[in-house]
């Protein structure tokens, strides 16, 4: 990652205290200005007020917990904090701010449940937003991106998905471990062979730029389970994703691996669109 700018957007819950974390770690490194980013929903903000006066004093109750928010931060002096009104939902008002100022990365909380399910706003913004997402559930402490994890899979964009790991492995220094987790019902179509060629490719590769390499398959049929359990296995700090299917059927048939695994992982994800697909 060269770029110098993060976007940390913000509801003052636990997980988005989590990613500003996250935020401010990654900034410390990469020596990177934080816009922390407030999105104020007007018909949410309206609801339940009854006068011009509390209306007022609303929004500077939103404008203090983002001050305290910054200077808690320990990284104030990084940090520019934002409220933006709008008439836009969550999702759509990031992505408008965040393609607007050329963000490099947007970390992001998500919020836990009984299922683990991702909410639309994250859903959206992970498939849709032309800058990479970190999301997060949780801080992993201490915060540091020694172990990575990169799955390795049959798609066109595995070679894309090689070079910006190295290039983000690079700044911090990190180990990249490559799983390729092989599916019943994708051996049907594939040979289990390809798998393992591209993924010794893809290893190659990396060792080329004189960064550390594990390879790892596994073959199980719930591969989300299967990345998450390895990722614990090897206690990585970071997983990363591709958050785009190469086939709508495969995807279709198989689910959404994408969010299962955003929606499941206590460590950080940072997911990415490929670049064809902009």
């Amino acid at each position: 990652m060269n770029g110098k700018r993060i976007l940390a957007a913000t509801d003052f819950t636990e997980q988005s205290l989590a990613a500003l974390e996250y935020a401010v770690y990654i900034a410390n490194r990469l020596n990177a200005r934080i816009d922390l980013v407030y999105v104020a929903e007007k018909k949410i903000v309206r609801e339940k007020v009854e006068d011009k006066i509390a209306y007022k004093s609303k929004l500077e109750n939103i404008y203090q917990q983002l001050e305290q928010v910054k200077i808690k931060s320990g990284a104030a002096f990084r940090i520019s904090d934002h409220v933006i009104f709008s008439d836009k939902s969550f999702y759509e008002e990031i992505i408008d701010y965040g393609t607007e100022h050329a963000f490099d990365l947007c970390c992001l909380g998500v919020s836990s449940s009984a299922k683990h399910t991702l909410g639309d706003n994250t859903e959206q913004l992970v498939k849709t937003a032309d800058f990479p997402i970190l999301t997060c559930r949780e801080v992993k402490r201490p915060i540091q991106f020694k172990n990575l994890l990169l799955p390795i899979d049959l798609t066109i964009y595995t070679n894309e998905k090689v070079d910006r790991i190295i290039q983000f492995a690079k700044q911090f220094d990190a180990v990249i471990h490559l799983l390729a987790v092989s599916e019943f019902f994708e051996e049907l179509i594939n040979n289990a062979s390809v798998l393992n060629e591209k993924m010794e490719h893809a290893a190659q590769q990396i060792r080329n730029e004189g960064l550390k390499c594990v390879t790892e398959i596994i073959k199980n049929d719930y591969v989300n389970n299967s990345i998450l359990e390895y990722a614990e296995e090897i206690d990585a700090e970071l997983l990363v994703i591709m958050s785009k299917q190469e086939n709508r059927i495969l995807e279709l048939f198989l689910g959404s691996r994408v969010n299962k695994v955003i929606g499941q992982s206590k460590i950080p994800v940072l997911s990415f669109r490929p670049e064809e697909d902009d």
